[in-house]
């Protein structure tokens, strides 16, 4: 347990000041908080700190709960924490408590201090230390001076600060915040208001500068870092992204908002229309959007002549009614105008064009189409070009782990590609990126009716799975294990539609080799097994479909699959 002397830089402020350890037992306690609560140290050492200081919230939060959230390492937290203080003779007495966290001999540690609303607080109490910027506490002091003329706000955000932390150590992102603090303060001209405004966020806000000053004044601050963060070997990795807002006179919150609307719209992962729809992506997708225009390597002509090499064209081949059930999907669905909608292993979009499923958002709402493949979104981004769709936006993702942030979007739908997939993960992965109140809607094949050259060519991975063990899954899933996968991952279904067993006619044997090929079914039924053994499966499974189609012809490799429409609602 320490003892008060390796806290001993707290002894001798004013302020009543309190350290506890990472389970929130008190550890220390300075002789201002010994005197403001009546108490010693050790009569208090040890015990939980808001039973150990008698503190009670109005409202209910718990001091734990509010002190997990608050920022750090700065030196005092934008949100105070008020309470009730009963002291030993039964007085009582309302305290607003503020705090941080900092790290010292390999623990996190949180200091809370006593915010008094009589005394001016100390510079101490409106400094960051670890940057040297203004912290929360001077912004609600100098905001509404700030907010009573025009200026501009500058949003900076420190690149990968987690990544950083977790890759590298905490002193590394420590570091990282010190360099970017220094080169903040280098270039903030006299009179600016630079804050550390959050965790790897911070604004810097200037009176009356033209747009051009100020963004000269951002990229200098980029430059600086960039410059002392990329010197010797073993420098820390550290680099901001920056967006910026003009405001006038009470404008000042909402050009915060816009200039981190602008940040993030710079690093690549907030798309945005318009007329206000947004997608917030993770920094993971960054150079993973496919942004509209037009590609040079690809003319849109090449798609009409290129598809039969296309999944998608095969699709269109084997099911007649692939454009219409597209339709019907969408239908189903009901899309709003004006949402922001992710339409996942789309290959090259089929939902989204044939489905008239960017008609029905709109130019208004956001629209987003991933898949795994670089190559089918290409095609897909020709298609948006050739219908003039040039809104639609394209992400490099598979649907298991789509960098798109938690509770971002309206919709998330997809047809025809569970099976292809890691289930499970493939429907957690859209519940999450979905709001509250939002839906997540899929059109999925069921059980495998017929199609005796398929269960001819799946004996192998059977017969391979048994011999070690291991379960078969059939790569198509029975409706109750579908809604119970939607069910644990917190989605209730709206309603759904069963759709007619239709046949799958194969043109040629090529296409029928193509499918469990690009579709990853062999791959994803040997998953458990040895790895050593998923390419020699995967060829001989190949090798005995084309066996069996020569046996007893393409009819035979024709496929029997009852789709179902579901729509579910994520709760609010």
């Amino acid at each position: 347990m320490p003892t008060d002397a390796r806290f001993a830089v707290y002894a001798g402020l004013s302020t009543p000041a309190v350290i506890t350890d990472p389970d929130y037992r008190l550890v220390y306690l300075n002789p201002s908080a010994e005197r403001f609560w009546q108490t010693k140290l050790e009569d208090m050492v040890g015990q939980p700190s808001a039973a150990a200081l008698r503190l009670a919230a109005p409202d209910g939060r718990d001091l734990r709960d509010w002190a997990r959230d608050i920022g750090f390492p700065a030196i005092a937290s934008g949100d105070p924490f008020t309470c009730r203080g009963i002291w030993p003779d039964g007085r009582e007495q309302m305290i607003r408590m503020s705090g941080t966290r900092f790290f010292q001999d390999d623990e996190w540690w949180t200091l809370l201090t006593v915010l008094s609303d009589s005394e001016p607080a100390p510079a101490w109490a409106l400094t960051d230390p670890l940057t040297g910027l203004h912290n929360r506490h001077q912004w609600d002091r100098e905001f509404p001076e700030r907010n009573a003329r025009p200026g501009v706000a500058i949003f900076l955000d420190l690149d990968s600060l987690k990544q950083i932390n977790d890759l590298d150590g905490h002193r590394q992102g420590d570091q990282a915040l010190v360099i970017t603090g220094r080169a903040i303060r280098e270039h903030a001209p006299e009179g600016a208001l630079a804050v550390r405004y959050g965790g790897d966020e911070f604004v810097l806000v200037l009176d009356e500068r033209q747009e051009e000053v100020a963004r000269m004044i951002a990229e200098r601050i980029v430059s600086t870092i960039a410059t002392e963060a990329g010197g010797a070997p073993g420098a820390v990795p550290a680099s901001v992204s920056y967006g910026m807002a003009t405001y006038q006179p009470g404008d000042l919150l909402a050009a915060v908002e816009r200039a981190d609307e602008a940040l993030y719209e710079q690093k690549g992962v907030l798309l945005r229309s318009a007329e206000g729809g947004r997608i917030l992506l993770t920094d993971e997708a960054r150079g993973r959007v496919l942004h509209p225009g037009s590609d040079p390597q690809k003319a849109p002509g090449e798609f009409s002549r290129g598809f039969g090499r296309q999944f998608d064209g095969y699709f269109r081949q084997m099911y007649a009614r692939a454009v219409e059930q597209a339709q019907e999907f969408v239908e189903f669905v009901g899309p709003k105008v004006g949402s922001a909608v992710v339409e996942v292993g789309a290959g090259s979009g089929r939902i989204t064009f044939d489905g008239g499923l960017a008609e029905r958002i709109g130019e208004k709402g956001q629209l987003l189409v991933t898949d795994p493949s670089p190559a089918q979104l290409q095609v897909a981004r020709q298609r948006a070009e050739s219908l003039g769709l040039t809104w639609v936006r394209f992400l490099v993702a598979p649907v298991e782990d789509l960098p798109i942030a938690s509770n971002s979007v309206d919709l998330v739908l997809g047809s025809t590609f569970l099976h292809f997939t890691e289930t499970a993960a493939a429907i957690r992965s859209m519940a999450r990126v979905t709001k509250p109140g939002g839906r997540v809607a899929v059109s999925a094949g069921l059980r495998l009716e017929y199609g005796g050259a398929w269960r001819r060519a799946l004996e192998p991975v059977r017969r391979v799975l048994l011999q070690h063990g291991l379960p078969y899954r059939d790569p198509f899933l029975p409706e109750e294990d579908l809604t119970s996968l939607f069910a644990n991952a917190g989605l209730t279904i709206e309603r759904s539609h069963m759709l007619p067993v239709e046949r799958l006619l194969f043109p040629h044997t090529d296409i029928a080799i193509a499918v469990p090929t690009q579709a990853r079914w062999i791959p994803l039924l040997l998953r458990e097994a040895p790895e050593n053994l998923h390419e020699s499966m995967q060829m001989e499974s190949t090798a005995e479909l084309r066996r069996a189609i020569d046996d007893m012809g393409l009819e035979a490799a024709s496929l029997g699959v009852p789709m179902i429409h579901l729509l579910a609602r994520k709760p609010s």
